[in-house]
């Protein structure tokens, strides 16, 4: 079978869409001999920051002598960015084989009137569990892909557990209030986990305390257990910062990634890190926890693909992640003139999205990612011209101009035309192929 084939294999199966349920992926894992009993884990749960997250905790532990890999979603071009394992990206031909290798057993699975086929993303996990195994892997870090009681990695026994934050989320599935999302994530903390979480929401927080309690697990919540100190403003990527961990504090530390959110995502993947060494008496070291992000570069997530114009792709797809990228647009390039290029799936709280970029948007070039779940463009024009107005009449900053192209590179290379160096280029919202985006641009 060759890498193409697995790849339309596994997007033909999205018309199985979403089953909160763990009865075939513990199956299929049955199946294959329980791969995922063969090492430790770390979860990573949350509505934001969970991949960003994740790449941390696992780039810490690699460079701390840890055969660590992690498993993460969605991806933007390439099934292969799902999975990382001792410091590398798998290929597309051993992505490959562990479909083949697992390939048997999803059939018969599938065979088994078990609530239907295995979706797209049970047998993504089958294959990240399998590739742990194959690896002899110390620990991997696991991304949870919606919720955290029915998401398939959910199969796996953390030792540890990390919660960025909770906010109003695929409500159909989740559920309509912050604490019964809230319920749903803490489901993956198991008995005796070390668990760390970045929320300061009273509400949420009472959820995972009593979960903590009820599993007889330890709990550490930054403010109070871990925080950031002495941030030292500097240009864009150059601000120093400390970080006071669970262990000890470390200094001078520098990202090389936008957005300060980024921040508060090392410090709980540095937590995560802290916690799991010191199941085996180990502990971080600030020189290795240095060298673990010299190297650091997370797709989709205020990525610069090109200078003069300055040009950022950000994949925040639901209101808080907006709202994040709108204050870090905001705080670094102040009155510099933004062109926003902004797609969305119509099954995304899109309007709250909306409201919060027209604030910061000068030009505001409206497009489609082309997805099959995408938001018609033409309603999406209507909503932004409702709110648009609506903005008006309170006589708030709305953008001069506003632009609608069919796809994604399209409204790219009208944007580049126009704009000059000055300028900053934003992709957002629901966005895919970066690859040819950068490509087009380079």
């Amino acid at each position: 079978m060759k890498y193409e084939q697995v790849c339309r294999y596994l997007d033909n199966c999205l018309i199985f869409g979403i089953k909160p349920d763990l009865v075939r992926i513990r199956k299929v894992l049955d199946l294959l001999g329980s791969p995922h009993k063969k090492y430790d884990f770390i979860h990573v749960v949350g509505t934001n920051g969970k991949t960003s997250t994740t790449i941390m905790a696992a780039s810490i532990l690699h460079q701390h002598g840890k055969k660590c890999g992690y498993y993460i979603s969605p991806h933007i071009d390439s099934y292969t960015e799902r999975m990382w394992i001792s410091g590398k990206e798998v290929s597309e031909d051993r992505f490959t084989k562990l479909f083949e290798d697992i390939y048997p057993c999803v059939e018969e699975v599938n065979r088994m009137n078990l609530g239907g086929h295995l979706t797209q993303f049970e047998i993504l996990t089958a294959m990240a569990f399998k590739l742990g195994e194959e690896g002899k892997l110390d620990v991997m870090v696991l991304e949870a892909g919606m919720g955290g009681r029915w998401d398939a990695t959910n199969a796996a026994e953390s030792k540890v557990v990390g919660l960025t934050g909770v906010s109003l989320e695929h409500t159909r599935i989740l559920g309509s209030t912050i604490e019964k999302i809230a319920l749903e994530k803490v489901e993956v903390i198991k008995n005796r986990a070390l668990v760390a979480t970045l929320t300061s929401d009273r509400k949420v927080l009472d959820v995972i305390k009593k979960k903590v309690r009820d599993s007889f697990s330890k709990l550490f919540v930054f403010g109070d257990d871990f925080c950031i100190l002495n941030i030292n403003k500097g240009d864009v990527c150059e601000s120093s910062f400390d970080i006071k961990g669970t262990g000890a504090v470390y200094k001078n530390l520098k990202l090389p990634l936008f957005g300060e959110y980024q921040k508060f995502n090392l410090s709980l993947a540095l937590t995560m890190a802290e916690l799991y060494l010191g199941i085996y008496g180990e502990n971080v070291e600030e020189k290795l926890l240095k060298e673990s992000m010299l190297s650091l570069k997370i797709k989709g997530r205020f990525e610069i693909l090109k200078e003069n114009p300055l040009v950022i792709a950000d994949t925040s797809h639901n209101p808080e992640g907006i709202k994040n990228l709108v204050k870090n647009i905001s705080g670094y390039f102040g009155k510099r003139r933004k062109i926003i290029i902004f797609a969305v799936l119509g099954d995304k709280d899109y309007k709250k999205m909306i409201s919060s970029i027209l604030g910061v948007s000068d030009i505001l070039i409206l497009t489609s990612s082309l997805n099959s779940r995408s938001l018609d463009i033409g309603k999406l024009q209507s909503e932004v011209l409702k709110i648009k107005n609506l903005k008006a009449e309170k006589k708030k900053n709305v953008p001069s101009n506003m632009y609608s192209m069919d796809n994604i590179e399209n409204s790219l290379n009208f944007a580049l035309n126009f704009s000059k160096s000055n300028d900053i280029i934003c992709i957002t919202g629901s966005i895919t192929n970066l690859e040819n985006l950068g490509g087009m641009i380079c």
